[in-house]
C-alpha cells in the first residue's frame, strides 16, 4: 500500500484516523522530511551537471535515524518476578480489529526492553501502515501479563532504520518508478559494515526484517556474515569498485551482484547489501538497481545523498560521472530507465534477472505487459 493524497484528502484521511483513535506517527526526522519535500532536484537546469547539492541545508544537526513512538506503561509486578518484557507489533495495509495478535496468521515483530523498563521507543515501522502493539510481562512462572496495548498509523516515505551497532541503514522502498508502481519496502536494505552489530541489532533488524542474505561488496571473503549463522543468513562477497570506475571496470562484480539479488528475492528472501560506510560501493550498486527499477534522475540523486545524514558529508564529486555514462547506452529518444536496461544487458545481465528484480521489487507478475514489453526492442 502506498498512499499519495491531495492536501484536502490527506486532512480528511487523518481526521478519520484520529476519530478511530489512531495516533499518527511520521517516521522521517525533520531533516530527512525537509530534504525529500524540497523539489530543487526536479529542476533540470539546476542539476544538469550533477554538482549542485542541497543536502547540507537539511543534514546538519539531524541524525540519520528515524522517528518512532515512545510507548509508556505502568506495572504492579515486582521487577524480580519479571523474566522478560516483550513488545509485539503487527503492521497491516488495512485496519484490523482487536484479534490481530491471536489469529496465528499475522507476521509479528518482537522487541525486548530491559525488565525494569517502563517505556520503549518503538522504531523501524514501515510507512503507510496501520500498526498494532502490545506490551507483555513474562513472569518467572511463565505467565504473561498484558500491561499496554495500542495502535498508530505511520506516515513518511524514507525508511531509515535504527540498528544497534550500525549506522546508515535504510530500506530501498517507497520511491516512485516509471512503471507506475512504488518500490516495495522490506526486500532490499543497504547500510554500512555489519561487524559492530549487537544482539539487540540482530533481533531488531535481521530477525524482525527477515534478512536472509548478506551481500558484502568489500572483497573481504569472511567465513560467515556478522549478521548471523550461515543457516540463517547466506553470505556473499564481491569485490566492487565505486562510481564510474565500477560501471567500467567492475562489470563482472556488478553482474554477479544483480544475479545474487535476483536469486535471493525469487526465493522469498530479503537482502542487506553493504560496503564499509554504505555510501560509495553500496551507493553505486544501489544507483544501478534503482535505475533498473525506474527511478527518475532527481530521486536517484536524492537517495544517493541520504547517506550524508549519517556522516555529515555532501555528495562525492565523482557521483556526477555516472549518469552521463549510463545515458551513453541509449539514443537521444530513450528514457533513463531504458539506458539502465541497456547497460545491464551489455555487462551480461540476463532479461530473466532484470525481470525478477523488477517483479519482486515492484510487486508485479512476470506476465505483466509492463514487464514483458519493457525495453526489449532496444537491447545492446
Amino acid at each position: 500500500m502506498f498512499v499519495t493524497l491531495a492536501a484536502n484528502a490527506q486532512d480528511f484521511f487523518k481526521d478519520g484516523l484520529i476519530n478511530q483513535d489512531y495516533q499518527i506517527i511520521d517516521i522521517e526526522n525533520n531533516g530527512v522530511k525537509g530534504f525529500i519535500d524540497d523539489r530543487t532536484y526536479d529542476i533540470p537546469e539546476i542539476v544538469s551537471d550533477y554538482s549542485h547539492s542541497i543536502v547540507r541545508k537539511y543534514s546538519k544537526g539531524f541524525p540519520s535515524r528515524p522517528m518512532g513512538i515512545m510507548i509508556r506503561w505502568k506495572s504492579s509486578t515486582p521487577v524480580e518476578e519479571i523474566s522478560s518484557l516483550v513488545v509485539s507489533v503487527v503492521e497491516s495495509d488495512l485496519p484490523k480489529n482487536e484479534i490481530y495478535f491471536d489469529n496465528g496468521k499475522e507476521r509479528v515483530k518482537r522487541y525486548y526492553p530491559a525488565t525494569n523498563s517502563k517505556e520503549y521507543l518503538l522504531c523501524n515501522m514501515c510507512p503507510q501502515k496501520y500498526c498494532y502493539y502490545k506490551v507483555e510481562e513474562v513472569l518467572n512462572n511463565g505467565q504473561r501479563v498484558l500491561v499496554r496495548r495500542g495502535k498508530f498509523f505511520t506516515e513518511g516515505q524514507v525508511r531509515m532504520l535504527r540498528v544497534d551497532g550500525m549506522v546508515n541503514v535504510r530500506d530501498f522502498g517507497g520511491w516512485h518508478t516509471t512503471f507506475g508502481r512504488p518500490v516495495l519496502y522490506g526486500r532490499i536494505f543497504r547500510g554500512n559494515r555489519p561487524e559492530g552489530i549487537t544482539s539487540t541489532g540482530r533481533n531488531d533488524f535481521v530477525k524482525n526484517e527477515r534478512i536472509t542474505a548478506d551481500l558484502d561488496l568489500r572483497g573481504k571473503n569472511l567465513s560467515k556474515s556478522p549478521l548471523g549463522p550461515l543457516s540463517e543468513v547466506e553470505y556473499y562477497c564481491t569485490n566492487n569498485q565505486r562510481y564510474k570506475l565500477a560501471l567500467t571496470s567492475s562489470t563482472s562484480a556488478l553482474a554477479k551482484d544483480l544475479n545474487i539479488i535476483a536469486d535471493v528475492l525469487s526465493r522469498g528472501g530479503n537482502v542487506f547489501l553493504h560496503c564499509n560506510h554504505g555510501m560509495n560501493r553500496a551507493g553505486t550498486l544501489s544507483f544501478l538497481i534503482e535505475g533498473i527499477l525506474g527511478l527518475n534522475e532527481a530521486d536517484l540523486t536524492r537517495d544517493y545523498e541520504l547517506s550524508s545524514f549519517a556522516y555529515g558529508s555532501s555528495r562525492s564529486s565523482t557521483y556526477g560521472d555516472m549518469l552521463p555514462y549510463i545515458r551513453s547506452y541509449g539514443s537521444r529518444d530513450d528514457n533513463l530507465t531504458q539506458c539502465f536496461y541497456n547497460y545491464a544487458r551489455s555487462i551480461g545481465v540476463s532479461e530473466k534477472t532484470l525481470d525478477t528484480i523488477r517483479c519482486e521489487m515492484l510487486g508485479m507478475l512476470p506476465d505483466d505487459p509492463l514487464i514483458l514489453d519493457a525495453h526489449r526492442t532496444k537491447k545492446n
